[in-house]
């Protein structure tokens, strides 16, 4: 019977020790806010009270900053912007070009058939007079000439060269000899018509598998979209098949190693030049072309094109401000405020990016794309600070202007303050990524948030002290020299009155409103929250006194003008010599409370006459309405309330992340080339031809490297040859094309046993040819793999080698010999080092994960061979003895740790803002929510991107990050206001009341961000187009995660509100008029009662 006792007992401990926990938390967070928003109150008092010099220190800092734009440089080379510069892929490349000869660039142009002809040809481009214009065009570009350095350049000093000294061809026109006469002369053909001759002979030439000078012929990598054809009657031994039709021709050039990169830019300018010349006068044949550096110049082309859009945002920015900051009023409206909070942010992101480029980020095309997101940031926090400022008044109309500015970032100033660090370390995190443009991208965002920071905290601040003087200065907006002849704003603050010239604002005593009843989780129709007001704390509870001197500053009117000057004198003169009331301590002029008769309006109906705590009547001050506030206080908060709507919304959140989850598997991978261009690029025509045709027949080359042993044993020529096989039986490796490409090894031992019949070969472990049994398909035809008995025996190796690379010259380039000095002083090769084997990959179609796969797939291959052939070998080696390498594999690389990256960097972003909220926030499951909000706006991106038919890339990486970032901003205000609201004490009333606070401007932020996203849309670049796709979804996720999600699960299972009787450690206990943590939007600051405070005291 005792055992129910002591587990409720147990129970009831743990309880406790929870509720322990949680009032230390809170103790503890409360004393970090007590800090903190000591600190920003104090800024805003010194803002307030020095206006102009925090506005010019703030200029100074940021022209200070901006210096750094004298390191500006424009990064577009794909392979230091996408690949990780520390892979593995980067370092085989490095060594390759260390010990390989490599061309120093590339050129290329692919012929079709003109539409024109179409019809006579179809879409067959082997016609003799499309190779007489590919002789034409040829010409021209071989007769380039560029001058640098005052040398001239000719084809001859900057091709690629051959081991005889000439240079190196390997596309069609090889086929005889690069000489249009010998062309002419072959298939019996006219110079003057160019249709003329035998195209019999024409067919049958391209068909040789061998050009002129015995180099061999790689068919699918100079013909795309080929026919192959059964022949009538075969010759015995050949295949029974022939080409009979291509739809494209395809002729590269190859530049030499070593040149100047000015020298190959120059001559790469003359290229395209050429070859867009051409492809307006040739008749037969379209031409699709591409430079070795069309792709960075284009990626340049799309920054540059598009940084007017840039412009036009700000534009829009402009105007959306404006028109939200406005009223009809030409001395109450904040419309300069508004431009001065546009060129805030400018001031920021000019500032970050200075100081980025000072540590040596390169700009690029995601650099452009930041703009659109950080001003929407900070035109957020203008409206949150001005909302808040409006609450502030609205709730205390006699507040002087200092006091004003000191509660107002005591209270918003704060939040804004944790959500842009917040933000930050979101951004700040992206630096872990290992591709630079991640990198770069990610120390933009976060040196520009910082820089929002300080310049919302200091010249957005200043500008809005100085708004708010001309405000009670009478003063025409944008037009600040001219005083108003109208009545003043009621509402004008109280300030520092310098010189009897200004004009002067006498006392006018009023209250604080009275707020509406709060709506209740338990009613069936909540009514509307009072905008603009606090709610009314229930008994028991801290509740608001109103303070004993109302002071609210007017310009006096009776009896004076304007511009009468003698008059304010008076004026100036009688209040300051007034005696005061020091009710609260705080030296206020006397003023009759009926010196001014003011009328209020509010949205509370029931709102009755009110008297001061002395007794006399107040006047009434009149507060201007706010629409989106009194919208959201009114219907959309209240609407929240209700059951059926919060099954609505949770039922709508769900399906989204349904179709979210199985989305993200479904996604398309890879960064296709043609996104990279811009609509208008020559390339858009080039990359069409080139995924139709070649893309679809044949993959990528690649070799298979050895390094560090000797070949010559057997048993290591056995183990070479079992490597090989290992890589030819991977699944994105075609054995079948591989075998067109030549064979050092397999080429050497058919040599010796065919040209060497008294060399017995030894038969070793893996000494066959591993291509026997593994070509198949109708190419498999055309190759017949040679049978080998065995291996060349060590003590000829080198002594036959030597004749056969005489004869073979084009395999020298596969070898890397030792060298030893001779008797005369002369380098003699002696033994082999390092060689390669050529292979090709499978087609690779439009499968955007086969870079992923392939690199992982090679890597597999690597790790069989080391491991298990060359194990011996590999222990005994500096770094691994056999490796493949082709140029794809440092992007692919880079795609293949995308999936990992992009969770590593999700997770350490949401646990990094709960890590900043936890230090603010204090409630432990607010800040678990908010977590979850901003992981819900990444993870819900993906189900737009699979709607949209958008890839999963390094772009959308950026996107992630930029969700991160942004998602805090439209979650957090509401969360710490609802952690700080009593309302009637349910968590439908606290809900209803934070988002009548918060809602409005957190959506007046969020619509104008969307607004300014929309120059995106017109870009000439797919990149960017994308990014506004997702910045788009990224900011309407998070409005709709921010003000309909989370209010649901607030009012549901929401954090109870702050026990006030918990005092945060070392610091001063509130009294009765003090409520609040000084974190919501307008509450009042803590007041003891019966002292003043010092921002008080004009």
């Amino acid at each position: 019977m005792s055992r129910p006792s002591s587990e409720g007992e147990e129970t009831e401990r743990r309880c406790e020790c929870c509720t322990r926990v949680s009032r230390g938390y809170e103790r503890g967070i409360l004393k970090v806010q007590s800090h903190l928003n000591r600190g920003t109150g104090a800024i805003g008092a010194f803002a307030a009270r020095r206006p102009w010099l925090v506005t010019w220190l703030s200029v100074l800092l940021a022209g200070a900053c901006a210096a750094g734009w004298a390191r500006f440089r424009i990064e577009s080379d794909g392979e230091v912007l996408w690949v990780p510069q520390d892979s593995k892929a980067k370092h085989d490349e490095d060594w390759v070009k260390a010990n390989y000869v490599g061309g120093g660039g590339y050129a290329q142009f692919l012929a079709t058939v003109n539409p024109a002809y179409s019809g006579a040809y179809g879409s067959n481009a082997l016609q003799l007079s499309i190779f007489s214009e590919l002789f034409s065009v040829d010409s021209a570009v071989r007769a380039l000439v560029v001058n640098d350095g005052g040398r001239s350049y000719t084809w001859n000093d900057v091709c690629e060269v051959n081991f005889n000294g000439t240079c190196k061809y390997t596309g069609p026109l090889n086929y005889w000899s690069m000489d249009y006469g010998t062309y002419l002369a072959a298939v019996n053909g006219s110079s003057t018509d160019i249709t003329a001759g035998n195209r019999d002979v024409l067919i049958d030439t391209v068909n040789e598998h061998e050009f002129p000078d015995g180099s061999s012929v790689s068919t699918l990598s100079l013909f795309g979209g080929i026919v192959l054809s059964p022949l009538a009657d075969p010759p015995e031994g050949s295949p029974p098949l022939y080409m009979s039709s291509a739809e494209v021709i395809a002729v590269g050039y190859s530049l030499r190693d070593g040149l100047d990169d000015s020298v190959t830019d120059k001559w790469y300018e003359k290229y395209l030049d050429t070859l867009k010349e051409w492809a307006k006068k040739t008749q037969y044949s379209s031409l699709a072309y591409i430079a070795g550096n069309s792709m960075d110049k284009e990626i340049e082309r799309s920054v540059t094109n598009d940084l007017y859009l840039i412009v036009i945002s700000i534009l829009i920015f402009i105007l959306v401000a404006v028109a939200f900051m406005s009223r009809w009023h030409r001395v109450g409206t904040r419309s300069s405020l508004a431009l001065l909070g546009v060129l805030s942010a400018v001031l920021a992101m000019v500032a970050g990016y200075g100081l980025s480029m000072l540590f040596g980020c390169a700009f690029t095309t995601l650099s452009q794309v930041l703009p659109y997101v950080l001003l929407g940031v900070a035109i957020d926090c203008m409206f949150i600070l001005t909302k808040a400022y409006e609450n502030i008044v609205a709730a205390d109309p006699t507040r002087p202007l200092e006091s004003r500015l000191r509660k107002l970032m005591a209270g918003a100033g704060t939040s804004v303050v944790v959500t842009l660090l917040a933000s930050a370390v979101a951004f700040a995190l992206g630096s872990i990524s290992e591709l630079p443009s991640i990198q770069w991208f990610a120390v933009y965002a976060t040196m520009s948030i910082v820089c929002i920071l300080v310049a919302t905290l200091t010249f957005f601040i200043g500008v809005f002290v100085l708004t708010e003087r001309r405000i009670a200065a009478n003063r025409v907006d944008c037009c600040c020299c001219v005083v108003s002849a109208g009545p003043p704003v009621p509402t004008a603050p109280r300030c520092h009155l310098e010189d009897p010239d200004t004009p002067v604002q006498a006392v006018v005593l009023s209250s604080p409103p009275v707020p509406a009843a709060s709506p209740s989780r338990a009613a069936a129709g909540p009514g509307p929250v009072a905008e603009g007001t606090e709610e009314r704390v229930p008994s028991g509870r801290h509740s608001f006194a109103p303070s004993e001197s109302y002071a609210s500053s007017t310009t006096l009117q009776a009896g004076m003008s304007g511009g009468d000057k003698a008059n304010r004198k008076a004026v100036f003169d009688a209040i300051h010599s007034a005696p005061t009331s020091k009710a609260e301590g705080v030296d206020e002029p006397a003023v009759p409370p009926d010196a001014l008769k003011i009328h209020v309006s509010s949205s509370d109906s029931s709102r009755k006459d009110r008297t001061s705590p002395k007794g006399a009547p107040l006047p009434e001050t009149e507060v201007e309405q706010n629409l989106t506030k009194h919208l959201f206080a009114k219907y959309y908060a209240p609407a929240l309330t209700k059951w059926y709507i919060k099954v609505l919304v949770i039922l709508i959140f769900i399906g989204w992340a349904v179709l979210s989850g199985i989305g993200s598997s479904k996604l398309e991978e890879g960064q296709p080339m043609s996104e990279l261009a811009p609509d208008d690029s020559y390339l858009q025509d080039y990359v069409k031809v080139m995924e139709d045709t070649f893309q679809e027949q044949v993959g990528s080359p690649t070799e298979l490297y050895f390094r560090y042993f000797d070949p010559s044993p057997p048993v290591e020529q056995g183990r070479m040859l079992s490597s090989l096989a290992l890589a030819l039986d991977d699944d994105y490796t075609n054995a079948t094309i591989s075998a067109f490409q030549g064979n050092w090894l397999l080429e050497f031992i058919g040599w010796v046993q065919s040209d060497h019949p008294n060399v017995t070969l030894e038969a070793a472990p893996g000494c066959t040819n591993p291509y026997v049994g593994r070509v198949s398909g109708d190419l498999g035809l055309f190759v017949q793999p040679t049978q080998i008995r065995g291996c060349v025996p060590q003590a000829v190796f080198y002594q036959l080698l030597r004749p056969f690379l005489d004869i073979h010259k084009g395999y020298r380039d596969d070898l890397r010999w030792a060298y030893a000095t001779a008797p005369g002083g002369a380098a003699m090769p002696t033994t082999v080092w390092s060689s390669r084997f050529p292979l090709v990959h499978t087609a690779q179609g439009d499968n955007g994960a086969y870079g992923r796969k392939c690199i992982n797939s090679v890597r597999q291959v690597e790790d069989d061979i080391n491991d298990h052939v060359l194990s011996a070998e590999d222990a005994a080696a500096p770094n691994y003895v056999a490796f493949m390498y082709n140029g794809d594999y440092i992007f692919a690389e880079g795609d293949a740790i995308l999936g990992t990256m992009t969770v590593e960097y999700v997770l350490l972003a949401v646990a990094g803002v709960g890590l900043v909220l936890c230090l603010t926030l204090p409630s432990i499951r607010a800040v678990i929510y908010m977590m979850i909000a901003v992981g819900l706006v990444d993870f819900f991106l993906f189900g737009e991107m699979f709607i949209l038919g958008i890839r999963f890339n390094q772009v959308s990486i950026i996107n992630m990050i930029m969700a991160t970032g942004l998602a805090v901003d439209y979650s957090v205000y509401f969360a710490q206001r609802f952690v700080d609201v009593q309302a009637d004490g349910t968590l439908n009333g606290r809900m209803a009341l934070a988002l009548s606070d918060t809602g409005s401007s957190v959506f007046v932020g969020g619509i104008t961000a969307l607004c300014g996203t929309i120059p995106l849309a017109f870009s000439t670049s797919t990149i960017l187009r994308t990014f506004f796709s997702l910045i788009f979804g990224t900011i309407a996720f998070a409005l709709l995660i921010g003000l309909m999600l989370m209010p649901v699960v607030f009012s549901l299972v929401g954090p109870p509100p702050l026990h006030r009787d918990v005092e945060a450690a070392g610091a001063k206990p509130a009294s009765k008029s003090a409520v609040g943590t000084g974190l919501q939007l307008g509450a009042p600051e803590p007041v003891q009662a019966g002292k003043g405070t010092d921002d008080d005291k004009v």
